[in-house]
């Protein structure tokens, strides 16, 4: 009897350990879920911002492959120059795949599948992404190079005021485009010229990349978000 009260309560442990193990999994299941929605926001926020950076980008070596060849806009080339500072990234949330890690609960996970497409988002897809953000250095160099603020003290005094919620500032960059007296490029020679256009060229190449990148993610998310609420039953 002993033996038997013994074995049973061993069992009743065992089945207890296992539901709980199982509400823990789903409720991780549940976190990553949020995390992911997160995810699909941002890329696709980021990467419609990135597509208007790249717009412009095109339009300012237009303007710089006019400037190589004698006719100089400052003004626009002032204005356009902007969009070599824009970079809109997407910050991952990976808080729930961090804990669920380090806490060893991913070996709660049952569905091989799930794990795999986990392990391949996380550690492929979002490394990648991570990996491919473009290096605005080579731009930097050149800005201070051709542009100078003496005459835009106005952009310098919009930061003045930056607006706490969407850290933007408050200034119409259209104002450029028309200014008086006519804006100057610091150096007009060619060949730097010819330089700082393949700078520009080469960011907008690698912004691309990041961009496909994050519309890789994006359905990616999207992809895992579905089997995960289908596997464990979870509402949309």
């Amino acid at each position: 009897m002993i033996f038997l009260a013994v074995t049973l309560g061993f069992f009743a442990e065992q089945t207890r350990e296992h539901f709980a193990d199982k509400a823990k999994e789903k409720e991780y299941m549940r976190e990553i879920v949020e995390n992911l929605k997160y995810d699909t926001i941002r890329c696709s926020i980021n990467s419609q911002k990135n597509i208007q950076t790249i717009t412009g980008l095109d339009s300012f070596r237009t303007e710089l492959k006019n400037a190589v060849g004698g006719t100089i806009n400052a003004n626009r080339l002032y204005y356009f120059n902007r969009y070599t500072s824009e970079i809109n990234r997407a910050v991952f949330n990976k808080s729930a795949i961090t804990e669920l890690k380090n806490s060893g609960s991913l070996r709660l996970l049952e569905d091989k599948k799930i794990v795999r497409e986990l392990s391949d988002y996380y550690e492929r897809k979002v490394t990648a992404t991570e990996t491919y953000l473009p290096s605005q250095a080579p731009l930097n160099v050149y800005e201070t190079e051709f542009f100078s603020l003496l005459y835009l003290d106005d952009i310098i005094q919009a930061y003045d005021s930056i607006q706490t919620s969407s850290y933007r500032i408050r200034y119409d960059y259209q104002d450029i485009l028309h200014h008086q007296p006519v804006l100057h490029l610091l150096d007009n020679n060619d060949i730097q010229l010819k330089r700082f256009y393949t700078a520009v060229a080469g960011f907008e190449i690698e912004l691309k990349q990041y961009n496909f990148w994050l519309l890789y993610c994006k359905t990616a998310a999207e992809k895992l978000i579905t089997d995960i609420q289908k596997e464990y039953h979870l509402e949309n």
